[in-house]
Order: C-alpha cells, then structure tokens, then sequence
C-alpha cells in the first residue's frame, strides 16, 4: 500500500508538472512571440521577406515544441520516477504529441490578438481549462470523460501510467492528440491565409 501511494504521489506530481509545461510554455511562448511580431507590425515584413509560411511556422513551433520536451523528459527523474526503456519511448512520444498540439494552438492565439497584453489574457482561459479539467478528473467522472477528449488529458493518463510501472497510451488516445493537432494546424492556416499574410 505504501508503494502504491507513492507511486501515485509520484503520479501527480509529474502530471502537473507536465500539464502546467506543456500549456503555459506551449500556447503562452508561441502566442506571445506571434502577438509581439503583430503588435510591432513586423509580421507583415517577415512574410513579404524570402521567409516563406511553412518555416515561418516551423521556426515558432518547434524550437518551444523542442523546451516542452526537454523539461517534461527532465521531470520524469526530478518525481523520483525510474522508468523501463519502453516506459521513456511512451512518453517521449506522448510528450513530443502534446507539445506540437499546444505549439500550434498557441500560433492560432496569436495569431488572433492584436497585442501582447490581449493575447496573454485570451491565453490564460484556454490554459486553466486544459491544466484544471484532467486534474479535476481524479474527483469528477464527468471530467475524467471530458479529460479524456483533450490532449493534456491524455498526457495526464500516460503521467499516472509510467507512475504505476503499466506505461501504455490506448488508440484513442493518440487519435484525440492528432486530431487536435490537425484541427488546430487548419484553423492556424485559415487564419493565416484571412489575415492576408499567405504571399501570392
């Protein structure tokens, strides 16, 4: 029994770490930067440059997608965890997943706002619903369903799995983290192209 809760413990402790990483330095990095370009009418400038969209995007995304990564991976020892080389594999690509998803929504914030102070204040709502609906599903079976629809839901699910030593990630799972991925990537480049920053 002392083990279970410590393992459990250890569960939750790496679930919000990951939760908290991966929203906040996800959605709040990219979407501040993509604001911060808008708000000082650079934007613009770099799009009618040699700068073409694709690594535009890919510029913004992957260097936070690369920090989320490091920081989950560094946060699976610093909860006293000891995974199995199949458990780290699970999780590095849960992880990768995940921080894409939030790299992208946080491009579609930004992308929406006209200044830093509007995008961090529009970005706090997503984030507090993404961290507070799978932390809420220890205690909600509504939210434990909700949470399960939701890519931090799923990074939460993998938390407490490479915790209790059964690290696995079900289908349905990695099918809602990419879905979300490709819902979010469609509405960036919608907005993008409505903007009028796509270059003919």
């Amino acid at each position: 029994n002392g083990k279970a809760l410590d393992d459990s413990v250890r569960g939750v402790a790496l679930s919000l770490g990951a939760l908290m990483n991966t929203t906040m330095t996800g959605i709040l990095c990219t979407g501040m930067a993509l604001a911060e370009e808008k708000e000082k009418h650079t934007l613009r400038a770099l799009m009618t440059s040699s700068v073409n969209g694709l690594e535009f995007f890919l510029g913004s995304t992957l260097p936070v997608a690369a920090m989320i990564l490091i920081v989950n991976v560094l946060s699976v020892p610093a909860a006293g965890l000891r995974p199995s080389a199949a458990a780290w594999a699970m999780w590095l690509g849960v992880s990768a997943l995940c921080a894409i998803a939030s790299t992208v929504l946080g491009m579609i914030f930004g992308i929406c706002c006209k200044s830093q102070v509007s995008a961090s204040t529009l970005i706090s709502v997503p984030t507090l619903v993404l961290v507070m609906v799978p932390v809420f599903g220890e205690f909600s079976g509504f939210m434990e369903k909700a949470s399960g629809f939701l890519f931090t839901g799923v990074l939460s699910k993998a938390a407490a799995a490479l915790a209790a030593g059964t690290p696995r990630v079900d289908g349905f799972g990695l099918g809602v983290i990419g879905a979300e991925i490709l819902l979010a990537a469609a509405v960036f480049v919608a907005l993008y192209r409505e903007n009028g920053y796509e270059r003919e």
